[in-house]
């Protein structure tokens, strides 16, 4: 059984001043990776009800402002390792500057520039993240945060729980609203799953951590949570700790197909009962009357958007959506969709090739034997890939999501000489 070291403890340097500053980067590092997953802040935050209100989120907005202060600092500690990484993935610091750039045609020019600020800032620390730890140490920091993460969850549910559970009596423990409850519950399964496959941690630890993360995902009745994690579950099951046999990779692909196809014509035969239980209805809960609404607003402004995040913080638009949908979207519910109506085709397109290359690379990971690594970057990518049809969180400037994205496409990437 190995022990999961405590993150921030350097392995090399005798200089106390040396230390001090690896332990701070650190410390700021696990900050950053804590406040990206939206816990404790956004809910305490919260008046009244289930939803932030605009003067709740200018508020949050202002502790964001000491991390984004850091970063141009902690790039440079690692200018040239950051340099070096941004070269070998032109797709991200091109999607940085269109990001930036869309400020310049936006129909919120504020609201784009502060967020695509943030956008960029966020990337260059995942980049520092990538060039700073190795494979297994990126992990084992992910494991970590699972554990804070559930721990918060779950005192907040003892402690608080009137806070703790939504008005329809949905978990959302120490988060803002149930579905990221959901989708944070989800990376601890798949994150933990990694963990306990090569015993990164105790075995004892990782059992009633594995168990409360289920929990939390079932109780938050987050249904694109439970739906992504069982699917990249199924994921996990096929790669194995170096790769089924193939009679095992067989089986497992028929058993599979088989569920699939029979999950498929359920739903063509009873489309009904089939969404009913998953809590959904027809529309995928609206969904289909939005994403038609959005797709109109991308056909006026195809190739470069409305700016980055910009046209749902417009009050004409949000007013608009809501005397058309009967219901107020924060978003398009769709992340390609987001980022299409955003930094149009152009923008969606440079991110389905970063997010090609976050996949070839991880598959080499792999190939190079570095199970650890290429099996957490794999499941996440594709649980992120499979979240993204029916949430928007895709090239969210400040979301845990955007950060691991980046942390493992620089990470899983070729090697310069030098790095371990």
């Amino acid at each position: 059984m190995t022990a999961l070291p405590l993150p921030g403890s350097p392995a090399t340097g005798s200089r106390p001043a040396g230390r001090a500053v690896r332990l701070l980067i650190e410390a700021y590092l696990a900050w950053v990776l804590v406040i990206s997953t939206g816990a404790v802040l956004p809910l305490l935050a919260m008046g009244p009800g289930d939803s932030l209100a605009p003067e709740d989120s200018a508020l949050l907005r202002l502790t964001l402002l000491p991390v984004l202060a850091l970063v141009p600092a902690v790039v440079l500690l690692h200018g040239r390792a950051v340099l070096e990484a941004l070269l070998r993935a032109p797709v991200l610091p091109a999607l940085l500057l269109l990001a930036l750039a869309s400020t310049a045609w936006s129909v919120e020019p504020g609201v784009t520039l502060r967020r695509a600020v943030a956008f960029t800032a966020y990337a260059l620390l995942a980049v520092v993240m990538g060039v700073r730890w190795s494979g297994r140490e990126l992990v084992e920091r992910l494991l970590w945060l699972a554990l804070v993460l559930l721990g918060l969850a779950l005192l907040f549910r003892l402690a608080l729980p009137g806070l703790a559970v939504m008005a329809d009596g949905a978990w959302r423990g120490a988060f803002a609203h149930k579905n990221v409850l959901g989708q944070m519950a989800s990376f601890a399964v798949l994150i933990l799953l990694v963990g306990w496959r090569h015993r990164l941690v105790g075995r004892a630890l990782l059992l009633p951590a594995l168990a409360l993360a289920l929990l939390f995902l079932v109780l938050s009745r987050s249904a694109t949570a439970l739906v992504v994690t069982l699917a990249a579950g199924g994921g996990y099951l096929l790669l194995g700790r170096d790769g089924p046999a193939p009679l095992a990779k067989a089986a497992i692909f028929a058993f599979a197909s088989a569920g699939l196809s029979l999950a498929a014509l359920w739903l063509l035969l009873e489309p009904e009962q089939a969404v009913a239980l998953l809590g959904r209805d027809l529309t995928l809960t609206g969904r289909l009357p939005l994403w038609d609404l959005v797709l109109a607003r991308i056909a006026e402004r195809p190739w470069l958007g409305h700016g980055y995040q910009a046209l749902f913080t417009v009050p004409s638009f949000a007013d608009y959506v809501l005397v058309t949908l009967g219901w107020n979207a924060p978003n398009a519910h769709s992340g390609y969709l987001e980022v299409a109506l955003g930094l149009g085709w152009i923008g969606l397109g440079l991110t389905l090739l970063l997010l090609a290359q976050a996949g070839l690379r991880a598959l080499s990971a792999l190939a190079r034997r570095e199970a650890v690594l290429g099996q957490a970057a794999l499941l996440l990518l594709f649980a992120h890939l499979f979240r993204n049809l029916v949430e928007s969180e895709l090239l969210q400037q400040t979301n845990l999501s955007w950060l691991l994205l980046v942390a493992f496409l620089v990470r899983t990437g070729p090697a310069p000489a030098g790095r371990s």
